[in-house]
């Protein structure tokens, strides 16, 4: 009987091991997909925040000089607001592409796959959880 029990404790040592192994590489792809994100996130916020800008400035060079002051002020804050939001938005989708194209969902944490999900995804998890 004694032989028996330290096999079963060998063998749940053994799956324990497993488990941590399998937690800390998903700690780890987690860790570098959102590292990796982040920078992309910050690049193409910047690119839409400075063809917003631009924009922003074609667009007040053709109104008359007494309009440009007030006009110029108002559009360098929607730009620079609807840079980041644009930004995020495309971040997230871009996001959402490369998980399911590379397929993903069995390397990421939980949390970082609920940063990316939909609201229809959102709304079947729950669904799901609540009929539990």
């Amino acid at each position: 009987m004694n032989g028996e029990m330290d096999e079963l404790d060998e063998k749940e040592r053994q799956k324990r091991k497993n488990d941590q192994i399998e937690f800390r590489n998903r700690q780890k792809t987690s860790n570098l997909f959102l590292f990796l994100g982040t920078v992309f996130e910050i690049v193409i916020s910047m690119a839409f925040v400075l063809l917003y800008f631009i924009i922003a400035v074609v667009i007040t060079s053709k109104l008359p000089e007494s309009a440009q002051q007030v006009t110029y002020n108002i559009l360098m804050i929607l730009a620079f607001l609807g840079g980041l939001v644009s930004g995020f938005f495309v971040y997230r989708f871009l996001g959402r592409l490369v998980i399911k194209k590379l397929k993903l969902e069995d390397k990421l944490r939980e949390d970082v796959l609920n940063q990316f999900k939909t609201h229809k995804e959102f709304k079947a998890d729950y669904e799901k959880k609540k009929n539990r």
